[in-house]
């Protein structure tokens, strides 16, 4: 008699589950119901009624049946993947990915735990591990689309957007016509500098979900990117309509409006997102800068304050827009985060921006002036100091027996590593860089780099701790025309007087090689006046005591 039982429940159990597979939800339900009445200790059925409470998005039902099969059979892992969905719907996100990792301890190489794993790991912020689990999930199922378009989302918000494009194209060759792929993948390409591909592919996402505000959001990001202000506001306008707690999309229309002329407009948008989203820093700091072009000074440094009241570090260089409304002192130079964030974000479309939109010409203007100021043209010890991707490599290699490039951009490292000139590559502040490197190098050259430093006392000083004798110091500038001193710009970048860069040259102990008049890149088609600078390190120091008067 027992064993006419166990078979007859295993045979109402195959039904159910054939039923549910095949979609038949009613049928496969009342079987399940049927078994636990029948056999209240057979886990299976209550399984089953957990699957079907998960595809109704009924996560608390599903994590109660699903805990009694727990209960009844604890080491199986479709029960315990089950149960960190339904934890999932339900919000319970940490529980979640404890039963995801029980599923991992049982089956190591379990793709969909390992993808879903690794989505809940980046809400939480925690990227490292998140990529790790993705990329584990596409090595154990190459056809896992949802784990390739997480990946995908995850390198593009770490900088490695090329990667990430990638990642999301074979997510869409898996699933075509995925709008949250197309999302990403757009994103993707705009942080490639493909805005044009960019622009298309989200508005094939917009066209599949037009009521998605994010995307619209992100569509209006890359039509300003453009230029085509219009468009881009028609979007952002909508995103806001459709989703007016949204902190991104009314940022996204500030700007718009101020790329338009509308400061006004701009701030009220600005405003919106502040009160949205009190605790972000970007909505501050823009308010901030939308403030201070319309003369509001007092608003402005109230905006500035409280951006670095959130963000002590000063990623987006607020202490400098403080500088820049009169009510603080200018910074001697822009904060360490500042620029590493900056430039981090700027690695992809470093290139593309700098030479085509700007004309930057930094990098062939130090060729110049070390063709005419240089007595060894090869087998030299080199740093490009402030290398960048490594547009200067070009220039600096054929002089070089040894090229050291140094970045204080991890991004920007890692772009210049793939150029493949450089001997070294070192991820450091400059300063900080040249004051441990005595005696080490012939020549120093920075391209655009001093434009982030106020004060040249320390950044003169280091340079010539670097330097052997008679080692060479090559730097441009930009110039303040009027100025005996260094001057704070609009765009959070510093101009030097000829007459303060002659002066800290003598007192750091250089003589003047070479200072004149160039013109290093574009802002807004305007050429921005600016300098070249060759500077020779004397054997000995001068006898002053002090650096001059700034």
């Amino acid at each position: 008699m027992r064993a006419k039982t166990i078979k007859s429940t295993a045979t109402v159990f195959t039904e159910a589950m054939r039923a549910y597979e095949i979609g038949k939800p009613g049928e496969a339900r009342r079987l399940a119901r049927q078994l636990v009445e029948a056999s209240p200790a057979f886990g299976g059925a209550h399984y089953l009624l957990g699957l079907l409470a998960l595809d109704q998005n009924q996560g608390k039902r599903a994590a109660g049946h699903l805990a009694t099969a727990i209960a009844i059979t604890p080491g199986q892992a479709a029960l315990h993947l089950a149960m960190g969905r339904a934890l999932d719907i339900c919000g319970e996100h940490a529980e979640a990915c404890l039963h995801f990792r029980t599923v991992l301890g049982l089956q190591p190489y379990h793709a969909e735990a390992h993808a879903r794993l690794g989505h809940l790991l980046r809400q939480q912020g925690r990227n490292g591990d998140a990529i790790t689990h993705c990329r584990h999930a596409v090595t154990a199922d190459p056809g896992h689309a949802e784990a390739w378009n997480t990946l995908g989302a995850l390198l593009n918000e770490i900088g490695e957007a090329h990667e990430a494009a990638q990642c999301l194209r074979r997510a869409l060759q898996l699933r075509p016509a995925w709008p949250s792929a197309l999302n990403n993948f757009g994103l993707a390409l705009k942080e490639c500098g493909n805005l044009v591909e960019a622009a298309t592919i989200l508005e094939g996402a917009v066209d599949i979900r037009p009521d998605h505000a994010g995307t619209r959001t992100n569509l209006a990001s890359v039509y300003r990117h453009i230029g085509q202000l219009e468009k881009a506001r028609e979007h952002a306008e909508k995103a806001t309509k459709l989703s007016p707690r949204n902190c991104d999309a009314w940022v996204e229309l500030g700007l718009v409006r101020q790329a338009q002329g509308h400061e006004e407009g701009a701030a009220a948008a600005f405003d919106h997102a502040t009160a949205i989203a009190p605790d972000h820093i970007k909505p501050w700091f823009c308010l901030a800068e939308a403030c201070r072009a319309l003369g509001q000074v007092e608003r402005a440094a109230q905006a500035y304050r409280h951006c670095l009241t959130l963000d002590p570090d000063d990623t987006h260089g607020a202490g400098l827009g403080l500088a820049l409304t009169g009510t603080a002192d200018t910074p001697q130079r822009a904060p360490q985060a500042y620029v590493r964030q900056l430039f981090d974000e700027y690695a992809d479309r470093f290139d593309s921006v700098l030479v085509n939109a700007l004309e930057y010409r930094g990098p062939a203007l130090l060729a110049d002036a070390l063709a005419r100021c240089l007595e060894r043209t090869e087998g030299m010890t080199v740093l490009d100091a402030g290398c960048g991707t490594g547009l200067a490599a070009p220039v600096l290699r054929p002089l070089a027996l040894t090229l050291d490039g140094l970045d204080l951009s991890p991004a920007m490292v890692a772009k210049a590593r793939e150029r493949g000139l450089y001997d070294h590559l070192h991820e450091a502040e400059l300063e900080e860089f040249l004051n441990i490197s005595p005696d080490r190098y012939d020549l120093i050259a920075a391209a655009d780099v001093i434009v982030y430093m106020g004060n040249l006392t320390p950044v003169l000083a280091a340079a010539r701790n670097a330097l052997r004798d008679d080692g060479v110091l090559a730097f441009t500038l930009e110039k303040a025309e009027d100025s005996d001193s260094y001057m704070l710009g609009a765009k959070h970048r510093y101009a030097h007087g000829p007459r303060y860069v002659r002066e800290q040259a003598d007192f750091a102990g250089f003589a003047v090689a070479l200072l004149e008049d160039a013109v290093t890149r574009k802002d807004g088609g305007v050429d921005v006046p600016g300098m070249v600078v060759v500077l020779r390190k004397l054997s000995r120091k001068g006898d002053q005591s002090a650096p001059p008067e700034t």
